[in-house]
C-alpha cells in the first residue's frame, strides 16, 4: 500500500528554516557561506533599470539581479504578462501590497486553500515576491513582475488529506503555467521517495504530476520548478550518510521537473546546496523579497533581506520561464529545458580550471557536439550553469521556428541488463548495455541500479557513457546496508545520441562488507533527429574555445539541412555561407570556421550581418541593425527590430521586415516581400513578385515583373514599376503609381490618390474620397464608394463614378464617363466622349470634342461644350447647354430647359417628351432646327401652325394635344417658318 503523505517522510518543513535561518545569505556578508570564492555574502550593485530604478525601493539591494543576463533588456519587451505561476508552499498572503495588484485569486484550488495558516508561514509569500513582486514603487521587484501568482497551502494543508485528494492537489498543478516547488525531501534514499516504485509515494506523486504534463497549457505541459535542496555540507547530516545528492531526493530525478541548485552574490555555489546530476540550472539565492506584513514572518516590516537557499533560487527560475512563455507561448515543457540548458552561462569555477569552493567537481563537456562547438558544458554543482535570463529570451522567440514541433518528435527508449554479479570488497563491478544504433537526441536518462550491499558507504556508483565520461551518481552515501533498486535521473547528457555501450560501474571502496548487483536499466526520453543539426552558440564561446581549440572547427553534413542558431550571441554577429566553407565572426573576431554546408541561421540583438550561399536558406536576425543577403536559392529572410537591409538574390525568396525601419530587396525571382512594422523601403525586383508593406509609411516598388503591391495599414507609396501590376492601398492615405503596364490599382479604404501611368490600367477608387488619374493608354476607373475624383489621362479611357458623389474627367481621349448613384460631375475633355450621368442630379460637361451626353433620371445639368455634340436629357428636369457646335439635343420625359447655345443645333422631340422651354432658339437661323419623330401628333407645318403652336407674349407655345409642350423663349410666331422643323 502507497504511504500517507506526512510530514516526517517528506522532511518538508526543515527546508525552510534552513533556507533563511544558518544557511542565510544575508546583505551584510555574515554568516559560513561569506567568505569569498563560496558563493555567499555581501550585496552586489545592480544596474538600474529604466522603468525600476527609483521606483521600487528595494530593487538597488535586489543583487540577484546582476547575475541573471541582461534582464533589463528583457523588460523592454516583456515582463511574464498572461503567464500564470502557481505557488506550491505553505500560502501567501494576498493582500501584500508588492503582491496584491499579481494575485490571480480565481485559480485558487478548492480542496485546500491558498492563505498562510500561522504567523511562522512567511516562506511561500517570500518565494512569491521573487518571482511578481510589483512594479509599484513600493518595495523590491519581481523576476517576472507581470505575471499573476496563485497561493496553494501544500506544506500545511495538503497533508491533512486523504491520499486521493493529496494527489488530486498534485494534478491540480496542470490549471497553472508554471509551478514553484521550494520544498523537498531529505535525500536519504528512503524507498518511498523512489520514483522508480509506481506503488510508492514519490511513485504516484510522479503520475499525479503527469496531469499536469498533459493537460497542462493546452496539452504543451504546465512547467515544474523544484529546489534542490540545502543538505551539502551539513556535518548532521553527513553523520547519517546525507550527503546532499540530490538524487538522493526521488523527485529530483524526474524529468518532468527543473531541479535548481542555488548560488551566492559571487556566482559561485553555496555550501548547502545540493548538487548531482540531477540538478539542470542553478540561480542566485535571492535574499531580499516580500515578507508577511507586520510582524508575521521572518522580521517585523513587509519585507525580509535574509531570505535564501535553493527555495529562494528556484523562484528566480520561475520567474526567468514566465519571461520565456510571454516571449513564446507555444514551448513544450521539454522546449523549456532545453532553452535553460543551452542559454545557461559559465559560473563559478571557469571551464578548463579545477574546481574551487563548495563545487563537487571541475566543469566538464558532454559528448554532444553542436553547442558552442563541442559538447554542452555541466557541473553537479550548478546544472549546466547560470541562468541568463536575456539568452533564455532570446532562444524562446526563435525557438519554435528553428525546431520542429517537440511533442511530435518525443520518443522513448528502454534497456535492461539483469546478469547478477557480485561486487567483491574492494573491486569494482560493472554492468554494460550497448544499444546498436543512434534512435535520438537524448533529454533525459533514467538509471535504475537493483543491488544489495551489507555497508552501502562503502560504495561508489558511477555511469560511463559510450564517450568514456563518467557520472558519479553515488558516492559513499547512506548508513548500514541496502538491499533494494534506486532510479537515477540524470540531466547532463542533452545533445548526446543513445548509441553505444553504456556501463554502470560500482566500485566496493572500503573493506569488510560485500553485495550483489542485480541488474540496471536504462529508459532514456528524448527526440527523434531532425534531417540536420543545430549548432548553438552563446556568449561564453570565447572562453570555451580558449580552453577547448577544438570548438573553433565546426564540420557539418552535406545533404542535412542545418541551423546556426545565435540569438544568444549579444554583439555584432557576422555569418559567411558558403557551399562548401563559411565563418562565424562576432565583433570583428573570428570564432570559427564552418566546413561543410550550412543552410539557416539565427542571431540576436547585435546589428549582423548575414550572407547566404546556393542553398535555400532561412536567416532569423533578431534585434539590431541587420544586413541579409539570401544568395541563390529560395530563401526565407527576417529581419524583427532595428533597421534591417534585406536582399533576396536569384531565387524566390520571402523577406520580412520587422519593426524597425526596413529596406528590402526582393532581387530576381517571384519573391514575397513584407515591411511588418516601421516605415519601410520595398523592391521586388525582376520577378512576378508579392509586397505587402503593413504597418508604417512605407515606399514600395514592384520594378521589373508582374507584381502584386498592398500598401497595408498607414499611408504608403507604391509603385508599380514596368510590369502588369496589381497595386492596392489598403488602409490609410495612399499614393498609387502604376508606372508602366497595364496595372490594376485598388484603393481599399483611406482618402488615397491612384495614378495608373503608361498602359491600359484599371483604377479602383475605394470606399473613402480617392483620386485616380489613368495617365496614358485606355484606362478603366471607378469611383466605387466614396467621394471621389476621376481622371481619364491621355487615353480612351472609362469611368464609372460609383455610389457618392464623384468628379470624372475624362482628359483628352474618346472617353466613356457614367456617373452611377450620387450627385455626380462629368467632364468629357478633349476627344469624343460619352457621358452617361446616371440616377441622380448630375452635371455633364462635354469639353471639346464631339460629345454624346447622357443625363440620366435625375434633375441634370449639361453643358456640351464645343464639339458638335449629341445631347440626350432622360426623365429627370434637366438643363441643357449645348454651347458651341452644331449640336443635336434630344429631349425625353421631364421638363426640360434647353439652351443650344452658339452655331445651329438640332431639338429633337418624341413621345412624351415633357414640357420643355428652348431659350435661345434662332427663327433667323434656317439650320437650327426643331424635330418631330414619325410618330408626333403634329402632322406637319400647317398642322402645327393652325393647331398646336400659338403666341404667348414674346413667347411661342407648342402643344402636341397630350400634354407635352415646347416653349420657344422670345421667339414671334410671325417668325418661324417651315425651314425650322423637320418631321423624320
Amino acid at each position: 500500500m502507497p504511504q500517507q503523505p506526512v510530514s516526517q517522510p517528506k522532511q518538508i518543513p526543515p527546508l525552510a528554516p534552513r533556507d533563511t535561518g544558518p544557511r542565510n545569505i544575508g546583505l551584510n556578508g555574515t554568516g559560513p557561506d561569506s567568505s569569498p570564492g563560496t558563493g555567499g555574502g555581501g550585496a552586489v550593485p545592480v544596474a538600474p533599470h529604466p522603468v525600476a530604478a527609483g521606483a521600487n525601493p528595494l530593487y538597488g539591494s535586489q543583487w540577484h539581479f546582476g547575475l541573471i543576463g541582461d534582464i533589463d533588456r528583457v523588460w523592454e519587451d516583456y515582463t511574464g504578462s498572461g503567464v500564470a505561476v502557481g505557488v506550491y508552499d505553505d500560502g501567501v498572503e494576498a493582500a501584500h501590497p508588492d503582491l496584491a495588484g499579481n494575485y490571480d485569486a480565481s485559480l485558487e484550488l478548492s480542496l485546500i486553500d491558498a492563505a498562510p495558516n500561522a504567523d511562522s508561514d512567511g516562506h511561500g509569500t517570500s518565494v512569491a515576491g521573487i518571482i511578481a513582486a510589483s512594479e509599484n514603487a513600493v518595495g523590491g521587484i519581481g523576476v517576472a513582475y507581470g505575471a499573476s501568482i496563485t497561493g496553494v497551502d501544500y506544506l500545511n494543508d495538503a497533508f491533512s488529506l486523504n491520499y486521493s485528494d493529496y494527489l488530486t492537489v498534485l494534478q491540480e498543478t496542470a490549471r497553472f503555467d508554471v509551478v514553484n516547488n521550494s520544498w523537498g525531501s531529505l535525500p536519504s534514499y528512503s524507498e518511498y521517495t523512489d520514483i522508480g516504485e509506481p506503488g510508492q509515494q514519490a511513485g504516484l506523486e510522479r503520475e499525479a504530476l503527469g496531469t499536469a504534463l498533459s493537460e497542462g497549457r493546452g496539452g504543451l505541459g504546465t512547467i515544474l520548478t523544484k529546489a534542490a535542496g540545502n543538505y551539502a555540507n551539513d556535518s548532521e547530516a553527513e553523520a547519517l550518510g546525507v550527503w546532499g545528492n540530490a538524487h538522493a531526493d526521488g523527485l529530483n530525478n524526474l524529468h518532468e521537473i527543473i531541479t535548481v541548485a542555488a548560488t551566492g552574490s559571487t556566482g559561485h555555489v553555496t555550501s548547502y546546496s545540493n548538487f548531482g546530476h540531477a540538478v539542470l540550472i542553478a540561480a542566485p539565492a535571492a535574499s531580499v523579497t516580500t515578507d508577511r506584513t507586520g510582524s508575521a514572518g521572518y522580521s517585523s516590516g513587509d519585507y525580509t533581506t535574509s531570505f535564501g537557499g535553493t527555495s529562494a533560487a528556484t523562484p528566480v527560475i520561475s520567474g526567468v520561464v514566465a519571461l520565456m512563455l510571454e516571449a513564446n507561448p507555444d514551448l513544450h515543457w521539454t522546449d523549456v529545458q532545453n532553452i535553460l540548458a543551452a542559454s545557461a552561462s559559465q559560473t563559478g569555477s571557469a571551464f578548463g580550471s579545477p574546481g574551487s569552493g563548495y563545487e563537487r567537481a571541475a566543469w566538464s563537456a558532454n559528448g554532444a557536439e553542436t553547442w558552442n562547438g563541442g559538447g554542452m558544458t555541466y557541473s553537479p554543482s550548478y546544472g549546466y550553469g547560470m541562468a541568463d535570463t536575456h539568452a533564455a529570451v532570446r532562444m524562446a522567440e526563435v525557438w519554435t521556428q528553428i525546431s520542429p514541433a517537440t511533442r511530435d518528435t518525443l520518443i522513448t527508449r528502454s534497456a535492461s541488463n539483469t546478469q547478477s554479479v557480485e561486487i567483491r570488497d574492494l573491486a569494482t563491478t560493472e554492468i554494460s548495455i550497448t544499444l546498436p544504433d543512434d534512435q535520438m537526441l537524448i533529454d533525459h536518462l533514467y538509471v535504475t541500479v537493483d543491488y544489495q550491499h551489507s555497508w552501502e558507504n562503502d560504495l561508489n556508483l558511477s555511469l560511463i557513457t559510450p564517450d568514456g565520461d563518467e557520472l558519479i551518481l553515488k558516492q559513499q552515501e547512506g548508513y548500514g546496508s541496502y538491499d533494494a533498486d534506486w532510479t537515477f535521473g540524470i540531466s547532463s547528457l542533452r545533445g548526446m545520441t543513445d548509441g553505444g555501450t553504456w556501463t554502470v560501474r560500482v566500485v566496493d571502496s572500503v573493506s569488510g562488507d560485500s553485495g550483489t548487483l542485480r541488474g540496471i536499466t536504462l529508459d532514456f526520453e528524448g527526440r527523434q533527429p531532425a534531417n540536420g543539426d543545430v549548432y548553438t552558440f552563446t556568449d561564453d564561446f570565447l572562453d570555451l574555445a580558449a580552453a577547448e581549440a577544438g570548438r573553433r572547427d565546426i564540420s557539418m553534413a552535406d545533404g542535412a539541412s542545418d541551423w546556426i542558431n545565435a540569438a544568444a550571441v549579444s554583439g555584432d554577429t557576422q555569418i559567411t555561407l558558403g557551399d562548401s566553407a563559411g565563418s562565424l565572426r562576432v565583433a570583428g573576431s573570428l570564432w570559427a570556421g564552418l566546413a561543410g554546408r550550412v543552410e539557416h541561421l539565427a542571431t540576436g540583438d547585435g546589428n549582423d550581418s548575414l550572407a547566404g550561399n546556393a542553398a535555400d536558406n532561412r536567416m532569423l536576425a533578431g534585434r539590431g541593425d541587420d544586413t541579409l543577403e539570401g544568395g541563390a536559392g529560395a530563401d526565407t529572410l527576417s529581419g524583427a527590430r532595428g533597421a534591417d537591409l534585406l536582399t533576396g538574390g536569384s531565387g524566390d525568396d520571402q523577406l520580412t521586415g520587422g519593426s524597425g525601419d526596413d529596406i528590402l530587396h526582393g532581387g530576381a525571382g517571384a519573391d514575397t516581400l513584407s515591411g511588418s512594422f516601421g516605415d519601410d523601403e520595398l523592391r521586388g525586383g525582376a520577378g512576378d513578385d508579392l509586397l505587402t508593406a503593413d504597418a508604417g509609411f512605407d515606399t514600395i516598388y514592384g520594378e521589373a515583373g508582374h507584381d502584386t503591391l498592398n500598401g497595408g495599414s498607414t499611408a504608403d507609396e507604391i509603385h508599380g514599376g514596368s510590369g502588369d501590376d496589381l497595386l492596392i492601398g489598403e488602409l490609410g492615405t495612399d499614393h498609387l503609381l502604376g508606372d508602366r503596364g497595364d496595372d490594376l490599382l485598388r484603393s481599399n479604404a483611406g482618402n488615397d490618390y491612384l495614378y495608373g501611368g503608361a498602359g491600359a490600367d484599371t483604377l479602383l477608387a475605394g470606399t473613402q474620397e480617392d483620386r485616380a488619374y489613368g495617365g496614358a493608354g485606355a484606362d478603366l476607373l471607378f469611383g466605387e464608394g466614396g467621394f471621389d475624383r476621376l481622371e481619364g489621362g491621355s487615353g480612351d479611357d472609362r469611368l464609372y463614378g460609383g455610389l457618392q458623389a464623384d468628379n470624372l474627367l475624362g482628359d483628352a481621349g474618346n472617353d466613356l464617363l457614367e456617373g452611377g448613384q450620387g450627385l455626380d460631375r462629368l467632364f468629357g475633355g478633349a476627344g469624343n466622349d460619352t457621358l452617361n450621368a446616371g440616377t441622380t442630379g448630375d452635371g455633364l460637361f462635354g469639353g471639346s470634342g464631339d460629345d454624346i451626353l447622357y443625363s440620366g433620371s435625375g434633375d441634370d445639368r449639361i453643358f456640351g461644350g464645343s464639339g458638335n455634340d449629341l445631347v440626350n436629357h432622360g426623365a429627370g428636369n434637366d438643363t441643357v447647354f449645348a454651347n458651341a457646335g452644331f449640336d443635336t439635343i434630344l429631349s425625353s420625359s421631364g421638363d426640360d430647359e434647353l439652351y443650344g447655345g452658339f452655331n445651329a443645333d438640332t431639338f429633337l422631340f418624341s413621345g412624351h417628351f415633357g414640357n420643355d422651354t428652348i431659350r435661345d432658339f434662332d427663327a433667323t437661323n434656317d439650320l437650327e432646327q426643331i424635330q418631330f419623330a414619325n410618330a408626333s401628333p403634329i402632322s406637319d407645318f400647317t398642322d402645327l401652325m393652325t393647331s398646336h403652336a400659338s403666341q404667348q407674349g414674346s413667347d411661342v407655345l407648342i402643344e402636341d394635344g397630350h400634354g407635352n409642350s415646347i416653349l420657344l423663349e422670345g421667339v414671334s410666331l410671325a417668325s418661324l417658318d417651315e425651314a425650322d422643323f423637320v418631321w423624320a
